[in-house]
């Protein structure tokens, strides 16, 4: 499939907004890098004609920027943009001579699933993910609950792919729909380490529909070879939650809550809340990657509530805005 046909809405939006604005590709440039959202004209050109397609952070960072110059609604230019990223946990950009990358294994699982252009993913306009970290048991769950709105008329669809560590059991998670949705398609690897499916939200909806949905994934490992929760968004969503409840007799320390967007990383100190949870929230964030990383205490006793270094229970939300 050619550039120009994956970048066909995005680029006919924009120039419509162009044409309407009356202004030239240069001036555009020219006032775009006066806010410090610095795009050549040739870009510019290659965008509206469809030839390619912002990517990276830093240009969906100028398409808002645009979207403001050129009078349009917020989101309207970047909803046709950017696609879905790893859920829970980074993904490795190093290759291997011979071998696959993360990203390129997890673009291909994507591709498997029928993922092909930006579109084709549901808009996350609230996400609440909450992680069960247990210590009595060998799986760990990992539930979504999200509202999302359609970007085309039709089967409207979200997909969920895991690309494992080689420090990881070589497991393949358990994937359930849990309210709102179905399974559709499934990516199952093992050579690749990689394993995902597509879910497929109840019914047909028009585009700019909203609709809600709810899945769980159960992940093969042990409480303590689980140290982070990340969820990355390929534009804004109104809210973000991310929460991880710890159970069992280990407790974690070192906890920080974790920022990475356009504007660059900040990492900062959170506590548990009484409910022995973590939490962190956002509003209208996006895009960019929210989480939460810890390391786990070295012995069975989690009594010394004195030590500054664990994350001690302060009866107030970690991260809340």
């Amino acid at each position: 499939m050619t550039a120009a046909a994956e970048g066909g809405a995005f680029a006919a939006e924009l120039r419509a907004a162009i044409v309407q604005s009356g202004l030239t590709l240069t001036s555009i440039s020219q006032r775009l890098r006066a806010r410090h959202r610095p795009v050549s004209v040739a870009t510019l050109s290659n965008w509206q004609s469809g030839r390619s397609l912002p990517s990276g952070e830093k240009s969906l960072g100028v398409i808002a920027a645009l979207e403001e110059l050129l009078g349009r609604s917020p989101e309207s230019l970047a909803e046709l943009v950017g696609g879905p990223r790893l859920r829970g946990r980074a993904v490795r950009t190093a290759d291997h001579l011979g071998h696959l990358s993360s990203k390129e294994v997890f673009h291909d699982a994507l591709e498997e699933l029928g993922f092909l252009l930006a579109q084709q993913y549901a808009h996350e306009r609230v996400v609440h993910q909450l992680a069960v970290i247990d210590t009595a048991r060998e799986r760990q769950s990992f539930d979504f609950r999200l509202i999302v709105r359609a970007l085309e008329s039709g089967v409207c669809r979200l997909p969920a792919v895991y690309v494992l560590e080689e420090s990881e059991p070589n497991v393949a998670p358990i994937f359930t729909a849990l309210d709102g949705c179905s399974i559709g398609r499934r990516v199952n690897r093992p050579e690749r380490r990689v394993y995902g499916v597509e879910f497929v939200i109840d019914g047909t909806l028009d585009a700019g529909q909203v609709a809600s949905l709810a899945y769980r994934v159960e992940l093969g490992a042990r409480a303590t070879d689980v140290t982070a929760v990340l969820y990355s968004l390929p534009r804004r969503s109104n809210d973000v939650l991310l929460e991880v409840e710890f159970r069992g007799d280990r407790r974690p320390v070192d906890c920080h809550r974790y920022q990475r967007t356009e504007s660059g990383e900040s990492i900062t100190d959170v506590r548990l809340d009484h409910r022995g949870r973590l939490q962190v929230s956002e509003a209208r964030f996006g895009p960019g990657t929210l989480g939460l990383r810890w390391d786990w205490e070295d012995g069975q006793d989690d009594g010394d509530e004195g030590d500054d270094d664990r994350c001690a229970a302060d009866g107030s939300p970690s991260g809340e805005r």
